[in-house]
Parts: structure tokens; C-alpha cells; sequence
């Protein structure tokens, strides 16, 4: 007893403390251990109309609409190229040359045809002045000779043809990426001297396979860009991949969106995040879905008046929905309200447990260990 009025006293203004404490809590938590006190709200939704929108997301990025690599077309490897027209970034013109090729293996091909047709006119000249007479011979050798030189006349304007092979144009209007040759390099069939892209711009989009079976070619598509994102731009869809592609045990499908207008702001590789429109209903019926419920079969709702305490079980119809909203094609009209599901506000009271009791221990009183 000496000894715990010794430590009071030492702890005099932590007991004070304490049973100030203690008062507060038996103050707010007073009543009995464990009781609730709960109260009923009731929530209430209108029917009303509105807009329903069932949509899939993509993500991919912008793409000219077409894109054409150039390669030399002649045969051959080690062809030098003569000069460079054009450099990256420039617009072009359908046939404009982007670069020009050694035409001197051409230039030969058409000596050489050049030669063999004055050749088969000689010929030909000499058959007629050696031949006066008209015999069956004498029209062999004619129209013999009149072959020959048809055929090296064709042979002359396939080679001049050819030259123009040595020149790389631009199959469209449109812009160079690409260009990685200059003057004095060599390069072959299979070298791509530069790429011409057309200034109008698609975009072309990833769905997984749960997404893509529900889109279908023409549904309309909102796209969002990170780099400008105060620009709306909408499209539809074009092309959807029949095969799809597999990556880490994931199937994805590719899809093509046509843009409903072309903003000069858009470059090829800007990321796309695309909204797609599987299903639109404009101007229906609608409710929380929270107001539905569905048994055996059956979909009902409560409908109530301005007093709330009487409500009538109602069976409707319900049409397109979302995560929110339910389209109600048949049961209620507009303007009729419904019950939704009570939300109970609880306020439970709490008895002080052991909190403070450690406290008023005496020296000496702490957990003993035995030993053995």
C-alpha cells in the first residue's frame, strides 16, 4: 500500500490526465456495450429520358492513309545513283523525280538496238534491189526482211522506254519520308531509295478479342490524342483484321478507323486512344440499374408516389444497358418514381476496453516470466 501511494504521488498529473480522459470517453461512448442505433433513408429515382451509349476502347496510333516505298526496278546490283531531288519532309508531286539513277547501262541497251535496226533497214533495202522479179522467193525474203525490222524497232523503244526506269518519281501526291541515299551511292533492287506518304491520315487501332467481336465495320469511333488534346476528332471504322494476333497468350485484333475529317495538325506515329460506339439508344427511358431487380426471370421495380412508405412491386421491360443506366422499354413512364435499395446510417455505442488499465499499475506489477 506504501509503495502505491509512493508512485501516485510521483504520477499525480498523469492520473489527472487520465480520469479526465476517462470521463470524456464514458461521457461519448455511455450506454451499453455493443448498442446500434439505425435509421432507414429512402432514396428514390426518377424515370427519365435520356441517352444511352454502349461503347469499347482501343488504343493505337496515327497512319497515312497509304504509303509507297521506292526501289530501283531495273536488274542488277551496284547501280549508282546520280543525284538526290529531294530531301525528308518535302511535298511532292505525282511523277516528281525523287532521285535519278546511272543510266549508263541504258544508254548502251539503246545503242545497241539503235544499230541492229539500221542494220535490218540495210538489209531490207538491199532484198529489194537484188529482187526484180515478184516470185514466191523473192516475197519471203520481203517480208522477211520487214519482220526483222519490226522487231528492232520494238526492241529501240523498249530500251528508250527503259531509261525512264532510271528515275525514281513519286507515284503520288504526297510527302518523302525516309530518304536515306545521297549522290555516289550504290544500291540495288531490293535498296528502298525513300518512302512517299500520302498527307491524308487513318488510324489504326489494337482490341482484344472480347472488344473486337463486338465491333463492326462502319460504327462510329471518338479519338483522343496525348499530344493534342483539346482536338476532337471522330472517324468510323473501315477494316477490322479477320486473323488475330497472339503476344504473351493474348489475342488482339487490329482495326482501322477512316477519319471524318483530315486537320493538318495529325502526324503519323501520334498515339490514339479510340472510344467505339457498339450500341446507341437516343432519347429512352431510363434508371439506375440499383433500382432493378432480377428473379426467376423476372425484372421488377418498386414504384412509389410522393409517399414514400407505400410502393407497389412493378414487372418491366428493360432494353440496352450500361454500368449505370438501364434502358426501360415497357412497365413505367416518365416521370414515375421508383424506390431504390435503403441505406442504413448506424451510430454504435462502445464500452472502453483495457486501454487505460495499464496505466494504473503498480511498480512491480508487470507480466511475470516462470522459469524453470
Amino acid at each position: 500500500m506504501k509503495d502505491l501511494m509512493m508512485w501516485a504521488s510521483r504520477h499525480k498529473k498523469i492520473l489527472t490526465a487520465v480520469l479526465v480522459i476517462g470521463g470524456a470517453t464514458i461521457w461519448y461512448f455511455g450506454g451499453s456495450s455493443g448498442n446500434t442505433d439505425a435509421t432507414a433513408t429512402v432514396k428514390t429515382a426518377q424515370v427519365e429520358r435520356g441517352d444511352l451509349r454502349i461503347s469499347v476502347s482501343g488504343s493505337g496510333q496515327i497512319e497515312a492513309v497509304s504509303q509507297v516505298d521506292l526501289k530501283p526496278v531495273i536488274a542488277g546490283d551496284g547501280i549508282d545513283v546520280v543525284s538526290v531531288q529531294v530531301k525528308n519532309n518535302q511535298s511532292v508531286k505525282k511523277n516528281q523525280v525523287i532521285a535519278t539513277l546511272d543510266t549508263g547501262d541504258a544508254v548502251r541497251d539503246i545503242a545497241s538496238a539503235e544499230l541492229d535496226l539500221r542494220s535490218s533497214l540495210i538489209k531490207q533495202k538491199q532484198t529489194d534491189d537484188q529482187y526484180d522479179r515478184e516470185t514466191k522467193e523473192d516475197r519471203w525474203n520481203r517480208q522477211t526482211q520487214e519482220v526483222a525490222v519490226q522487231q528492232r524497232r520494238i526492241a529501240l523503244a523498249e530500251a528508250r522506254e527503259k531509261l525512264t526506269d532510271y528515275s525514281i518519281r513519286a507515284p503520288f501526291d504526297g510527302i518523302v519520308t525516309g530518304l536515306d541515299v545521297e549522290a555516289g551511292d550504290s544500291v540495288s533492287r531490293d535498296t528502298v531509295i525513300a518512302s512517299v506518304i500520302t498527307t491524308d491520315m487513318k488510324v489504326v487501332i489494337t482490341l482484344n478479342e472480347v472488344d473486337a467481336s463486338k465491333v463492326v465495320d462502319g460504327a462510329k469511333a471518338l479519338l483522343s490524342l496525348d499530344a493534342l488534346p483539346e482536338l476532337e476528332v471522330a472517324g468510323t471504322i473501315s477494316k477490322i483484321a479477320t486473323i488475330g494476333t497472339v503476344s504473351s497468350n493474348v489475342v488482339s485484333y487490329e482495326a482501322e478507323i477512316e477519319l471524318d475529317a483530315q486537320y493538318a495538325s495529325l502526324k503519323p506515329g501520334m498515339s490514339v486512344s479510340a472510344e467505339i460506339i457498339v450500341a446507341e439508344r437516343k432519347q429512352v427511358l431510363l434508371l439506375p440499374n440499383s433500382a432493378l431487380t432480377v428473379k426467376a426471370g423476372k425484372t421488377t421495380v418498386k414504384k412509389t408516389g410522393k409517399d414514400t412508405s407505400v410502393s407497389t412491386v412493378e414487372e418491366v421491360k428493360t432494353g440496352l444497358t450500361d454500368d449505370a443506366l438501364t434502358e426501360i422499354t415497357s412497365g413505367l413512364s416518365e416521370g414515375e418514381t421508383v424506390i431504390l435499395p435503403s441505406v442504413s446510417a448506424a451510430k454504435t455505442t462502445t464500452q472502453s476496453s483495457g486501454l487505460f488499465s495499464s496505466l494504473f499499475r503498480s511498480p512491480g506489477s508487470g507480466t511475470r516470466s516462470s522459469s524453470k
